[in-house]
């Protein structure tokens, strides 16, 4: 296989796959959001905070 139809093949594959990856990320980040942020603070933990 000439390289230039190598190239052409796997660079379309990692194009594919790049946007793919790209779209995941979008749909997922507000759906694990929650799972990323804590749900205790250390100002709760702190002498005088949020009483």
């Amino acid at each position: 296989m000439p390289p230039k139809d190598w190239l052409t093949r796997y660079g379309c594959t990692a194009l594919i796959v790049a946007a793919f990856a790209f779209i995941g990320v979008i749909v997922a980040g507000p759906l694990l959001r929650p799972l990323w942020s804590p749900q205790v603070t250390i100002a709760q933990f702190a002498p005088g905070g949020s009483r």
